[in-house]
């Protein structure tokens, strides 16, 4: 445990929390490529067939959950037989093997549909791929037709009834693929997708479905989901899944570094749930502590700036004073005491203010004050 503790403090000193780190692609890196030349080249191509045999390569290839093995023999051979074949044969390729009897054809089939990373597969692909996906049983093969085609829901309705279907699914595992989806960026105006979303975080079966539901859900942000965080943020006594909504009530007003939410009422919830008393190891936690931290350096200025003004309720004195409460509760964890002086220097907090602290905190506190002490020196 004193080995946790250390690398815990050293993470804690980088000013950087959980809900930085990237989350799962939503689609399949798949082919890079030209994609401005997709569609303008006829795909009547006598080596067609040429091309499906080196896919099927891959036939006896095992899956790793949605991924054919690496090291699979057969995974070199079909790079290498496939090398500079233009997206539009590739993506022909693809479509006519969506149906083949084996799992990891299947997978690559929908893999090579992708034009390249960013841009996903053309509307004729989606729909082929959605279409199959109403066919396949093999909860891997599902999974990655989802990754492809997982940003396409909003635009796309075939795409769209795919995804939240999915949803429902009876593997935990394509239940996640579905919340990574429902939750992109690209899907925000799908109808169904945040009740979807919502339904996952508070009654699915699977903790992580739902852990990671409530916290992707934040996402979104929208006004029909503070519900949801008002419902399961209020009990910290499941402590994975209250840190999973904090971190989801977090980003329905300031996920950074997109910064491209702005929800009032959760901002106004998150300060109440930070306020409430009594706290304890768990609660608030320490994940959600230096959510700041970046607020006033080390963030795009730009994007902060356009954020300010789409947040003009945001009052980072109010949040100081909240966060002042949290460092001196002994109940606290430590953890979160010390990540919360980093959301204090983010929220531009002086160091007369910071010095202050010092008589809130109890000498034992070694850690704490030793951020404390850090975060004055600088």
């Amino acid at each position: 445990m004193k080995a946790l503790g250390k690398l815990v403090f050293v993470w804690l000193a980088a000013c950087s929390n959980a809900r930085d780190a990237a989350p799962p692609p939503s689609s399949a890196v798949g082919v890079a490529a030209n994609a401005g030349q997709a569609g303008q080249v006829n795909v009547a191509d006598p080596n067609l067939e040429r091309y499906q045999r080196i896919v099927r390569n891959v036939a006896d290839c095992p899956l790793e959950g949605y991924q054919i093995v690496p090291t699979c023999p057969g995974m070199h051979e079909l790079a290498a037989g496939i090398a500079g074949v233009p997206v539009e044969v590739r993506a022909e390729v693809g479509r006519s093997m969506l149906s083949h009897a084996s799992p990891a054809v299947r997978v690559k089939a929908a893999e090579l549909m992708t034009v390249a990373h960013g841009v996903g597969p053309s509307r004729e692909s989606q729909d082929a791929i959605a279409e199959a996906a109403t066919r396949e049983r093999h909860p891997g093969v599902l999974r990655a037709f989802l990754r492809v085609i997982a940003d396409h829901g909003a635009a796309n309705p075939n795409v769209g009834k795919i995804l939240l279907a999915a949803a429902t699914h009876a593997d935990a595992n394509v239940r996640l693929q579905a919340v990574y989806a429902l939750t992109s960026q690209a899907n925000r105006g799908l109808v169904g997708g945040s009740t979807q979303v919502a339904r996952l975080a508070e009654a699915d079966t699977d903790l992580k479905v739902r852990t990671t539901a409530c916290e992707y859900a934040g996402k979104l942000g929208t006004d029909d989901l503070i519900p949801l965080y008002t419902k399961l943020t209020a009990d910290p006594s499941n402590p994975d899944l209250y840190a999973a909504c904090m971190e989801g009530l977090v980003r329905m007003f300031h996920d950074h570094p997109l910064l491209d939410t702005a929800n009032e009422q959760a901002y106004r919830l998150f300060v109440d749930r930070l306020a409430k008393q009594p706290r304890s190891e768990t609660s608030p936690p320490w994940s959600v502590m230096s959510t700041f931290c970046y607020f006033s350096h080390g963030s795009d200025t730009d994007k902060l700036a356009a954020w300010k003004q789409r947040a003009p309720w945001f009052d980072a004195g109010a949040l100081r004073r909240v966060l002042t409460s949290v460092i001196s509760d002994k109940a606290t964890s430590w953890m979160a005491r010390a990540a919360a002086i980093e959301s204090m220097i983010g929220l531009g907090a002086n160091k007369s203010e910071l010095a202050a602290l010092r008589k809130h905190i109890d000498p034992k506190d070694k850690p704490v004050l030793d951020k404390l002490a850090s975060a004055i020196a600088d």
